[in-house]
């Protein structure tokens, strides 16, 4: 098996490879969504999340056939002791070994980079979580995907939900913009993105420190990946700070899917009932904006009761649970003799 670097920002043939691995495997590991489109995929593999320097490697057979990649992020700020792996084995060269030869290749570039751990998520229930067990990897932390069904029933109920979070939201006032973070709120959107840094996370991870460059990288991402991005901010009236935010993205390619993003409220800020104000008028602008979406997919820490509460408020359903799995770095470089 030959193991090679490339760059996913100018290789549009081995990124469009690895992206066809992934799709291969869709119905074991994630059945019950759509695949990421390419552009979302491409976009995730070219830029990151929010600009973190990252790897991308594709395995090829003998024959030069693909049959296995994946993504290396090695932050340069926050967790510089942790590299997030996602690898991938397409469905045909699967239960060959394969799947630890690249975590042990993962494992040796980590290292390079001064890594002592490595962590990534599965789906519960999926081959990917039987590998990460198989490897011996630490069980970590737990997150539910939860899938709202948009129609006639959940249009009804929005009215009630706005009037009763309405009252305590008094003295904010709502401001949407869509695409890039308009400038001149940009550094309190930073602010907001901090403010996640209270939601439940590993007891080592430390949650990264939003500025300038780190949202204009996340918005040059978004752009690469084709998104259509909703913002709807809630600003106190006497300070004018903004107070809470929720952001919502709509691919083109994906057909009836709406993917929630952000929402946040800062701590001086909570109790108000801004979050569900915000969900509520996300639901109403969506209807009149994009009324081919019929589904929208989130993802909460399975500990954050806050937001999981509202969530349930407003009906959305659990589709599936992901678990963080976490394996030292010296014992991925040995994981090559474990065969799954």
């Amino acid at each position: 098996m030959r193991i090679e670097r490339f760059d996913p920002q100018a290789d549009g043939q081995r990124l469009r490879a690895c992206y066809e691995l992934v799709v291969s495997g869709q119905a074991e590991d994630d059945p019950k969504v759509p695949p990421l489109s390419y552009g979302m995929f491409s976009g995730w593999w070219a830029y990151g999340m929010s600009g973190e320097p990252k790897e991308a490697w594709l395995a090829t057979a003998a024959d030069g056939q693909p049959a296995g990649c994946y993504e290396l992020e090695l932050p340069d700020r926050e967790n510089q002791t942790t590299a997030f792996l996602y690898p991938v084995v397409g469905l045909a060269g699967r239960r060959r070994g394969l799947g630890t030869e690249l975590v042990a290749h993962a494992a040796a570039r980590a290292e390079l980079a001064g890594r002592t751990l490595l962590s990534a998520n599965a789906r519960v229930g999926s081959p990917g979580a039987a590998f990460a067990a198989a490897l011996g990897s630490n069980v970590g932390f737990r997150e539910v995907r939860r899938v709202l069904d948009l129609g006639p029933e959940l249009a009804a109920s929005l009215p009630a939900l706005r009037a009763g979070a309405e009252p305590m939201a008094a003295g904010y006032r709502l401001r949407h913009w869509t695409g890039p973070a308009p400038e001149d709120l940009i550094r309190q959107i930073c602010a907001i993105e901090d403010a996640m840094a209270d939601a439940p996370h590993e007891d080592w991870y430390e949650p990264p420190t939003w500025d300038e460059d780190r949202i204009r990288a996340a918005d040059r991402r978004q752009a690469a990946q084709g998104l259509r991005q909703y913002s709807i901010g809630a600003l106190h009236e006497r300070t004018g700070e903004l107070a809470a935010l929720t952001q919502l993205e709509v691919d083109p390619a994906v057909d009836g899917w709406a993917f929630q993003g952000l929402t946040a409220v800062t701590r001086a800020h909570r109790g108000h009932r801004l979050g569900m104000l915000l969900k509520v008028a996300m639901l109403e602008q969506l209807a009149g904006l994009e009324p081919q979406v019929r589904q929208i997919m989130t993802f909460n820490s399975a500990d954050n009761e806050h937001m999981i509460a509202v969530n349930a408020s407003l009906g959305h359903r659990v589709s599936d649970y992901f678990q963080g799995f976490e394996l030292t770095v010296a014992a991925a470089r040995t994981a090559a003799g474990v065969r799954v």
